[in-house]
């Protein structure tokens, strides 16, 4: 599973594991001598020559430190052999050894445990990298700390340790945009919440820069008794939370000017902004041919799906799904985006009422290595396609393959999508209720029932989609519910749209 990680961690220089190049002790230099070797090979990718020398100094060693620095030798050429277990319990051995654990030691510490399965253990070692020196963490790939930031997700109280020690840390990897930060703090926020520790949420929400997130929180009665502050934050029309999202994002990019992630940013504070035309022109040239693309990371090439949404937003919808066949059309070894810009195409032409080439792109993005939740959305897609060209039958058997009702880990916002285009709109605002009940989704349910997103806008590339919300919120069952949990955000402090 995590294979595609092994480039990272061993082709790393191995110097650092010595603690000297030149021994105080002159009769020790025969053995530093040959520690320096060994690492010379490792480097030099032969690692089974390595092993010739470091395997008879293990057996010479007496010292636990000596015996340390010896595995922790072994541990990167046993790794670059694929002998992961035993790499790892050789760095664990090292780093147990080892007083003060070099920033490598303790990303191969991290990696090993990742890459042999063992989440818990990585979140861990992630945890004491955190703390041992914040800026360590720029040392790890930033892929494998979202991998176990995923795992730990099953785990409420692991989930919520593990981000509260990164935003902490002030953890931001380089690969992504100003207001990508939020999401992590977001989570801490809402575990502190729910722990009754408000107050210790109050530095983490100040730092919060993205315009919606700010929104979120004044929206949800879990913060009411900071709306005042968060509202004086977001100013009149949220043009003041505007104004300073922008400007982080821009600083960004001044200190970066040639990073496409940082060009992202603006063009995505521009875009939460309402300066769509703006926000288009900052991106419109990234991705433009086939070499290009091919050149771009999976974080980059997220900047496209941007892309194509502000061309979408102009009325543009063939040059929009134009964007997103191109990166879906890329080789797939390495690029797990692919399939999720084929569906999100899918969904596009279905909302502009390209009801059969919704329904092909559909069929193209359908894969056994979807998992559920991506069948899922897509089934919904199709239900949405089927029914509002009139196929009402057959839109009730691709129906009968979902969730019958909102369950704990299904795509509650696809089957709800799919019984609102079916007629069933007793059973889309039971789900909908479900999920402003759920801590897990109620952020998302309220804000997408906000009248600046819901509201009817005569060019609106979706209004099937929110003329469906709007019903569904004017029902008394789902009111009821909505303010139980939230309010429309102010009239005077909402931003355009």
């Amino acid at each position: 599973m995590m294979q595609r990680f092994k480039p990272v961690f061993l082709l790393a220089p191995l110097a650092a594991v010595l603690i000297a190049a030149a021994p105080a002790n002159p009769s020790a230099a025969p053995r530093e001598d040959r520690l320096a070797q060994a690492a010379a090979l490792v480097d030099a990718g032969k690692p089974v020559d390595a092993l010739a020398i470091l395997d008879p100094l293990l057996a010479e060693a007496d010292l636990p430190a000596d015996k340390g620095r010896v595995e922790g030798l072994r541990s990167f050429a046993l790794a670059r052999l694929g002998k992961f277990a035993e790499a790892r319990a050789a760095i664990e051995l090292a780093v147990d050894s080892t007083l003060n654990p070099t920033p490598l030691l303790l990303r191969q510490l991290f990696v090993l445990r990742a890459v042999t399965g063992d989440m818990a253990a990585a979140a861990q070692t992630l945890q004491l990298v955190a703390e041992s020196n914040p800026k360590w963490l720029a040392e790890l790939p930033s892929d494998l700390i979202g991998e176990v930031q995923r795992a730990a997700a099953s785990d409420e109280q692991r989930s919520f340790d593990l981000a509260y020690t990164l935003v902490a840390a002030n953890h931001a990897p380089p690969d992504e945009t100003v207001g990508d930060g939020d999401g992590l703090r977001l989570s801490v926020i809402a575990g502190l919440a729910r722990r009754d520790r408000l107050d210790d949420a109050r530095p983490i929400i100040d730092a919060l820069i993205n315009t919606a997130n700010i929104a979120r929180l004044a929206i949800d009665r879990r913060y009411q008794s900071l709306w005042p502050a968060l509202e004086t934050r977001l100013g009149p029309g949220a043009d003041t939370a505007d104004a300073a999202f922008i400007a982080a994002a821009e600083k960004r990019l001044a200190a970066n000017p040639q990073s496409i992630v940082a060009r992202a940013g603006v063009a995505e504070a521009l875009n939460i902004a309402s300066k769509e035309p703006e926000a288009l022109e900052r991106i419109k040239d990234i991705g433009t041919t086939p070499e290009a693309l091919a050149k771009l990371g999976n974080r980059e090439l997220w900047t496209l799906n941007l892309k194509a949404g502000l061309l979408n937003d102009a009325g543009r919808v063939d040059e929009a799904l134009a964007v997103l066949d191109a990166v879906a059309a890329l080789p797939a070894e390495g690029r797990p985006t692919g399939l999720a810009f084929r569906i999100i195409a899918a969904d596009m032409a279905e909302e502009h009422g390209r009801h059969d080439d919704a329904l092909a792109r559909a069929a193209a993005a359908d894969s056994a290595d979807l998992n559920d939740f991506g069948k899922q959305a897509l089934a919904g897609i199709r239900v949405c396609a089927l029914a509002r060209s009139g196929r009402q039958a057959d839109a009730q058997k691709i129906a009968a393959t979902l969730p019958a009702g909102w369950t704990k880990d299904a795509n509650n916002r696809a089957v709800q999508a799919a019984f609102s285009c079916l007629g069933r709109l007793d059973a889309a605002a039971a789900v909908l209720i479900k999920r402003l009940d759920d801590e897990a989704s109620r952020d998302d349910a309220l804000f997408e029932l906000q009248p600046f997103l819901i509201n009817d806008r005569p060019n609106a590339p979706d209004r099937a989609t929110k003329a469906a919300l709007r019903t569904l919120k004017a029902r008394p069952d789902v009111k009821e519910a909505f303010l139980k949990y939230g309010r429309d955000l102010p009239a005077a402090i909402s931003p355009p749209r």
